[in-house]
């Protein structure tokens, strides 16, 4: 990071996520989280609002151990897997940052939002009643009981349309031949005027372009889901972001090895499920004992236009026309 970055401010002091550029040109995506995050309030959103999210993950824990329940995956509120809470804090900062701009009222609706950790966070730094949509009955299930204050859906055409709708690591679980309607039912969800931010993995960087990680069926890099985005939400104002930083940015040996260690898992998980499975829910038991994540610290991100920087997380912010 260049010396000072992180006290990069706009010269107006005002802040624009996603609209046209202010005084001050691009200046609002060069520096670092804490500096793209400082809108209005001098306080980081990432450490104001973490014990909100660490509160959640406990909650989530203490559900599923009452009811000796065991989700293998597919949430980060299931684990204290610091990298990878890091991960999912840095893109849901982004977005709600971006969702603070929306001054219409309305719920927070949350689409593939697993268990609902990250979703609790989000509505709460944006004082807005949540709605959790996630097609997996056990995700619900576990939601429904861990955060009561939260509405519970199996598909996002059960819910009214809502000014900030929320879709965060979910597309590239989605099949490419699905992804199409999929951004269309997004896009419906949003009222006018409202918000639609959406983040996923470039994984263009690994070896033969793909992390191995099987539920990820169908990556995509910048330049696509920018294409999808402004294809499918004609008129909307669309934007990209690539987030740089730790558990962002791709080491040499990441690039090899994650792809080579994946593959090898699917191997084990497709011929040997039962070991695959037991090997998963010690690693998470290992987990849930290592003492809570600490918040990250935003001096060490970037938040660029996607078209610069090398950092594998990219979250696209969509506004509807008023």
């Amino acid at each position: 990071m260049v010396p000072g970055e992180r006290d990069l401010r706009l010269p107006t002091g005002e802040y624009a996520c996603c609209g046209p550029p202010v005084d001050g040109g691009e200046a609002r995506h060069n520096g670092s989280v804490d500096a793209y995050l400082a809108a209005r309030e001098p306080v980081d959103l990432l450490a104001r609002t973490w014990t909100t999210l660490t509160a959640a993950q406990s909650r989530l824990h203490e559900v599923r151990e009452r009811e000796h329940r065991n989700y293998d995956g597919g949430d980060a509120g299931h684990q204290w897997d610091e990298g990878l809470v890091r991960r999912h804090a840095v893109n849901y900062a982004v977005a709600v940052d971006a969702a603070r701009a929306v001054d219409l009222p309305g719920s927070l609706l949350d689409v593939g939002a697993g268990a609902g950790a990250f979703s609790v966070w989000a509505a709460d730094a944006l004082d807005r009643p949540l709605v959790i949509v996630d097609r997996d009955a056990g995700h619900r299930d576990l939601a429904a009981r861990a955060f009561p204050q939260a509405a519970v859906h199996a598909e996002v055409v059960e819910v009214p349309p809502a000014p900030v709708v929320l879709s965060m690591e979910v597309i590239e679980h989605v099949p490419r031949e699905q992804q199409e309607p999929f951004v269309r039912s997004l896009g419906q969800a949003v009222v006018p005027g409202g918000l639609l931010a959406m983040s996923t993995p470039d994984e263009s960087g690994y070896w033969r372009g793909w992390s191995g990680y099987a539920p990820h069926v169908a990556t995509l890099d910048a330049t696509r889901l920018a294409a999808l985005l402004q294809r499918l939400l004609e008129g909307w104002s669309v934007e990209v972001l690539r987030i740089g930083g730790p558990g962002f940015d791709l080491s040499r040996l990441g690039r090899y090895g994650v792809p080579v260690a994946n593959r090898v898992w699917n191997a084990l998980d497709s011929h040997v499920p039962a070991l695959a499975h037991e090997v998963s829910y010690r690693v998470n038991q290992i987990g849930k004992r290592r003492p809570a994540p600490a918040a990250p610290d935003p001096s060490q991100f970037t938040v660029q236009p996607a078209t610069r920087g090398a950092g594998t997380g990219l979250v696209a912010l969509a506004r509807r026309p008023a």
